[in-house]
């Protein structure tokens, strides 16, 4: 135990098993309220018409308990990233405000819903254990407390995920990937796992989580490789789009007005005219029967296209509750789809398109790819892989949550260019003043000093926007 803080690795373990029960209790508590509350609109169409005021009332909710109005997954995150502390109430909220919006029908998810509870809780859960590193060397040089929070919240996300999907290894990649790679939630990767199995097994036991229906998937061939590499292209630039249409969406009516109340009332009421107007109700919800649809091979040519485009108004208006349900429901469809070009196996496809599509929107490859794995089965690894790492290619550097993977090609990047400078075996960039007796000279020097002048401008540039955006969230309590 010398490397290692004895007493740090026991809480960090008991905390881990703790918060594997609590996001499986989370996940579960979720899955029945949200199912119930959509349950209710299938069985009483007219409760569409109240989403404008259901919309209203769940920000209302947030308003109350303080938590900011335009508070999502992708805010969350960007919070975990700079170690910042989470309002506890942000878990009960979000639960309410996803519940409330799928009364009314709105095309959003409770996965995300699921991902900002984890958070809330695992810093709540994390406060009496007084966590700090594992390791000895970080309290001896002041860090050990250093990213405990963004640990905590890391940990909680994973476990409840895990717990909704069944999936703890693409639950653990997905928040190492979604916190960019963050120091302190990779070195204690091992705990973070230990609380997914965790969150696994008690979900298992209980039964009660977002089940996909499994697909028959044919062995590799030539074929089925164009398939999956077509499926992928087609996703990587379709889940760019939609991304970044969520995004923009959100972006035009802070400028426009930062009255999240009036762009909620409006969104809904633009979602509730199209529905009736254009008899999309099944495009309500999540979009679970459309998925299953679209494995099972009978997904329309333009279904995607209507399922994005309603998910993008309910989300990009800021109405509460989940984007990666509808995520997983527009790549299906959008991979059954393509079987029209290709005429493949349109359950395959499906399933190429569920996970290439979110790799895109996401930029977490890794996670999408264990995901499908531990959803349709290890068996379709190799075609999952094409799919996935194609999409990831195609897929344009940025997705709504931020850089994700990118990030970490980017530091891989930066480390072969160092080497190839005079600097092998570096973990950094080139800094603009070199350690002595390491000096580059020449072009090599010229071009590390313009690429680290480039990283702090946008570091300094996202510093600013953060900076912003917290100053907009005090505003809009």
């Amino acid at each position: 135990m010398g490397v290692l803080n004895g007493r740090q690795v026991l809480r960090h373990g008991i905390f881990a098993v703790a918060m594997g029960a609590v996001g499986a209790a989370a996940s579960i508590v979720l899955c029945l309220v949200a199912n119930a509350a959509f349950g209710l609109t299938e069985r009483a169409p007219w409760l569409l018409f109240c989403l404008p005021l259901l919309a209203a009332a769940s920000l209302a909710l947030y308003r109350w308990h303080g938590v900011a109005l335009n508070t999502t997954t992708r805010l969350v995150a960007r919070c975990i990233r700079s170690d910042e502390h989470l309002s506890a109430w942000l878990a009960p909220d979000i639960l309410a405000g996803t519940a409330l919006s799928l009364l009314g029908g709105a095309s959003v998810g409770k996965e995300a819903g699921a991902l900002q509870m984890g958070a809330s809780l695992g810093q709540l859960v994390g406060r009496p254990f007084r966590l700090r590193s594992v390791y000895r060397a970080d309290d001896e040089r002041g860090r050990g407390s250093v990213g405990m929070n963004a640990y905590a919240a890391s940990m909680g996300m994973a476990c409840a995920f895990s717990a909704l999907f069944f999936a703890p290894l693409g639950s653990a990649a997905f928040v190492v990937e979604l916190t960019g790679y963050r120091r302190e939630v990779v070195r204690h990767l091992p705990t973070i796992l230990l609380g997914c199995a965790v969150a696994w097994a008690v979900a298992t036991a209980v039964g009660i989580g977002d089940v996909i229906p499994p697909v028959a998937l044919p062995g590799l061939s030539w074929p089925v490789v164009g398939d999956c590499v077509l499926v992928g292209a087609v996703a990587g630039l379709a889940g760019g789009l939609f991304g970044g249409a969520v995004d923009h969406v959100q972006r035009a009516t802070e400028h426009l007005r930062r009255n999240y109340y009036l762009w909620a009332i409006l969104g809904a009421a633009l979602f509730v005219g199209l529905v009736v107007l254009c008899g999309w109700q099944a495009f309500e919800g999540a979009g679970g029967s459309l998925l299953a649809a679209a494995l099972d091979g009978r997904a329309g040519s333009w279904d995607f296209a209507v399922k994005a485009l309603l998910t993008v108004i309910c989300l990009g208006f800021w109405l509460r509750g989940g984007e990666i349900m509808p995520t997983f429901t527009i790549g299906a469809l959008l991979g059954a789809s393509c079987t029209v070009m290709t005429g493949g196996d349109a359950a395959l496809s499906a399933a190429a398109g569920l996970a290439a599509f979110f790799c895109t929107m996401s930029r977490c490859p890794l996670a999408a790819f264990l995901m499908a794995c531990e959803i349709f089965g290890f068996a379709g690894a190799p075609l999952f892989a094409l799919a996935v790492g194609t999409a990831y290619l195609v897929g344009r550097g940025e997705g709504y949550y931020a850089l994700g993977a990118t990030s970490f090609v980017r530091d891989l990047a930066h480390r072969h260019r160092g080497s190839r400078s005079g600097h092998p075996g570096s973990t950094a960039p080139v800094a603009v003043t070199p350690d002595r007796g390491s000096q580059p000279t020449g072009e090599g020097c010229a071009r590390d000093i313009v690429d680290k002048i480039v990283d702090a401008s946008r570091s300094d540039a996202a510093a600013v926007e953060d900076e912003l955006e917290m100053r907009s969230d005090k505003a809009a309590k």
